[in-house]
């Protein structure tokens, strides 16, 4: 069997595992983005909520309304504080699914290219097999 050949599964399964790789990164992504629109919609609502209350503030409110306000925008504090943790930890998955798919990637490249190389070099034998049979029969209907 030829080295082209013998080299076609194994550079299948490489395929197979880029393609998986590929997968991983496109939801790691997917999953990053989704965290991150999350963040900002607990920024904008912080703002939102922030805003309400200097309004009121400006109009007057009691004590107990004050610290209702306070307690809550801590809590939205919080709440972005976590947020951007879960960001941070995707952006880390989204960069260690990417380093694994250009990995996988490298290695189907350069099997492709050592399949391409071993069917020039097939092809190349078998051109140079032909040519010489063909001389040889040339040479025999000389004679």
């Amino acid at each position: 069997m030829s080295p082209s050949k013998r080299l076609k599964p194994v550079q299948r399964f490489a395929h197979s595992k880029e393609q998986t790789a590929a997968r991983s990164m496109g939801q790691a992504r997917k999953n990053l983005q989704q965290e991150e629109d999350k963040l900002q919609q607990l920024k904008l609502y912080h703002q939102e909520y922030l805003d309400r209350f200097q309004q009121t503030a400006g109009e007057g409110i009691s004590a107990t309304q004050l610290q209702e306000y306070r307690a809550f925008l801590a809590k939205l504090d919080e709440a972005i504080r976590q947020q951007e943790e879960v960001v941070a930890a995707s952006i880390v998955s989204h960069s260690s699914s990417k380093s694994n798919w250009k990995q996988k990637h490298s290695r189907t490249q350069a099997l492709n290219k050592a399949v391409d190389r071993y069917r020039e070099q097939e092809q190349k034998s078998a051109d140079q097999q032909e040519q010489k049979e063909s001389d040889e029969h040339s040479q025999r209907q000389k004679k």
